[in-house]
């Protein structure tokens, strides 16, 4: 799907732009946490401002000074007059200092709290919307995409649309880092001015040390995402092949491949974490060091003035240093999390654009049913360039018809179909229902009053009920289900199970064998009584009886709609309208059975092979 402005995010910029309006993100969405981190932030400046009274009351070993400063003179009117002074007075001081110490940072808990359950509520639902606007974007792609492409990949890359969220979180902790961080650093002004600014000046040595990690860690991550696609889809394509694996005992290779790959993504996680985990004890001994040498040079310059309680103050600085320093690895490491989505977030704009996803675009107009004919007119289409499937094919459907279309392996059977049913864009050439162009109208309305059952049948991971009715726009009842299933001589088994319609099918259908699968599959698509229906060699895996007894019981239930299949065995097909014979993409014949079989052309070198000394099929 494209942005509601027609315009197409081609940077990353742009597609957090896009993502927010998808996710309907608005102003105090924004403001509400900035403003519990701003407020949590002047609790823990209170809280840890009152390290500043502390650490002079242990290096004067009084609170007289109290009387006479400016900002912590407040702290004294709450001593009681019945305390009294003296040691009495700064026992009092000190708890009464520390449990201030304490509620106020208990506040600042309260409020970081309150900002989280906003924060993951907010969170949660633009993951959601973003989500789902990516992954409705891929559907919106055409077969010959998918075709093309691994679902490992299309996995991985709807995942990634996360990312966005992700960022969202780590700009957020970056400002209450950033606060944290402002109010440490005012605190140790106040404590150490020289050792303050001793610090300040390192982090500019730092940063130059930062950049160079960053350039790593983003070139490191490049790759990474490119391995974690072929993760993906090593791990789709053998799952997915596991009937296959298990027939040819092929586990431990299955297995090996995969460790391929898995090895490939453990290098690249060792890289990564080799360059990040350098810079935190490197940045921490630099900044530990020059702390060391600017009090050791203050101590040297005055050895005379020199008290052990001076050290009070540098022992305050060192512990509001190692408060601060974790705030400000998260400042740098927000760098580190842009450096690593930055590739994932380039990946994902190509998702937007229109290059390459074959795009079947929708009509206008609302297809009302077929009355007349289908009128296919010099179609010619290729899945890759210059390699044309069909060539320059011209037919007509009747509508209210049979018609049959057969030939040998390859020969385009399926491709001219799935034109018909507009899978794939018509690239030269015409398709007409009743004179008017297929692409005049809407998907929506064609499908909806189309459907097609192929060879390779395709259930979800539901129950019975779940997959005779997808798709599906109207509620349909038990008994209906059950007849629809009676059509393809599928009811008594569904009775025999314990769960009956509610039975659960396993992953594409697993837990039922090829020919029940099939005929599920045709049974959905008898419920739909639709007014077009495709039958892509549907029956290959019945039994010949079968076949016949559900080829039969589809006829009677689609008579005067129009029917088109494409035969692997030619028995089904004997009373058909009409048979379209194509050889190598072209049409080479078309007629009735006996008319076709008179003629000793195509047809009736298919009918011979299946019909004389040696029974081969010709699959589509």
């Amino acid at each position: 799907m494209k942005p509601a402005d027609g315009s197409v995010p081609t940077t990353p910029r742009e597609l957090l732009r896009h993502y927010w309006r998808v996710a309907d993100a608005r102003a105090w969405h924004f403001v509400l946490p900035v403003a519990l981190i701003l407020l949590a932030g002047v609790f823990e400046a209170a809280s840890f401002s009152l390290l500043v009274p502390l650490t002079e009351a242990v290096s004067e070993n009084s609170f007289d000074f109290l009387a006479e400063s400016r900002w912590f003179g407040w702290i004294a009117d709450l001593v009681p007059g019945s305390v009294d002074s003296g040691a009495g007075r700064d026992a009092y001081l000190v708890v009464l200092t520390v449990g201030l110490i304490i509620v106020w940072r208990v506040v600042k808990l309260v409020l970081e709290y309150l900002r989280k359950l906003f924060v993951v509520s907010r969170n949660e639902r633009y993951r959601v919307a973003v989500t789902n606007e990516t992954f409705s974007r891929v559907l919106s792609f055409g077969r010959q995409y998918f075709d093309g492409q691994s679902l490992g990949r299309v996995d991985a890359e709807v995942g990634w649309s996360s990312a966005v969220v992700g960022l969202l979180v780590a700009a957020e902790e970056v400002l209450r880092y950033a606060v944290g961080l402002l109010v440490k650093a005012s605190i140790m002004i106040a404590i150490s001015v020289p050792l303050s600014v001793a610090f300040i000046v390192s982090l500019p040595f730092v940063s130059i040390f930062m950049k160079t990690i960053n350039r790593s860690v983003t070139r490191v991550s490049r790759e990474g995402v490119e391995i974690e696609r072929r993760m993906r889809g090593r791990i789709l394509d053998l799952l997915g092949s596991v009937p296959l694996v298990k027939a040819y005992s092929q586990e431990e290779a299955a297995s090996e491949t995969y460790a391929e790959v898995l090895r490939e993504a453990e290098s690249v996680a060792v890289r990564r974490d080799r360059i990040v985990s350098l810079r935190y004890p490197v940045e921490e001994v630099f900044i530990l060091l020059v702390m060391l040498v600017v009090q050791a040079v203050v101590i040297y310059r005055s050895p005379g003035a020199f008290r052990p309680g001076d050290l009070a103050p540098f022992g305050a600085f060192l512990l509001l240093l190692q408060q601060a320093l974790p705030d400000y690895k998260y400042l740098t490491l927000f760098s580190l999390k842009v450096s690593e989505e930055m590739p994932r977030l380039e990946a994902l704009t190509g998702l937007y654009s229109n290059e390459g996803k074959f795009i079947v675009p929708s009509g206008p107009d609302v297809f009302e049913g077929l009355n007349g004919a289908i009128q296919v007119e010099g179609l010619t289409f290729g899945y890759q360039p210059d390699v044309p499937v069909l060539h320059d094919v011209s037919a007509t459907f009747p509508a209210g018809s049979v018609t049959a279309v057969v030939g040998r392996s390859g020969a385009g059977k399926t491709t001219l179909v799935d034109l018909i049913a507009r899978f794939y864009e018509v690239e030269s050439g015409t398709i007409r229902f009743d004179g008017v162009d297929i692409r005049s109208f809407s998907l929506d309305s064609l499908h909806g009053r189309m459907a097609i059952v192929s060879q390779d049948v395709w259930l979800l991971n539901r129950t019975i009920r779940d997959n005779l009715t997808f798709g599906l726009d109207r509620p349909a009842g038990d008994d209906e289900l059950y007849e629809a299933l009676g059509d393809v001589l599928l009811e008594d088994f569904v009775r025999s199970m314990s769960s009956g319609l509610d039975t659960e099918v396993g992953d594409r259908g697993v837990r039922l064998s090829g020919g029940q699968r099939q005929r599920l599959a045709l049974a959905r698509a008898l419920l739909r009584d639709p007014e077009i229906l495709i039958l892509d060699e549907a029956t290959s895996a019945l039994d010949s009886v079968v076949e016949l007894n559900v080829a039969r019981a589809i006829q009677q239930r689609a008579a005067g709609r129009t029917l088109i299949m494409i035969a692997h065995r030619l028995s089904t097909i004997r009373d058909a309208d009409q048979i379209l014979v194509l050889d190598e993409g072209r049409l080479v014949e078309s007629g009735g059975w006996d008319e076709l079989l008179e003629r000793g052309g195509e047809f009736a070198a298919l009918h011979a092979a299946q019909y004389g000394s040696e029974s081969v099929g010709s699959g589509g």
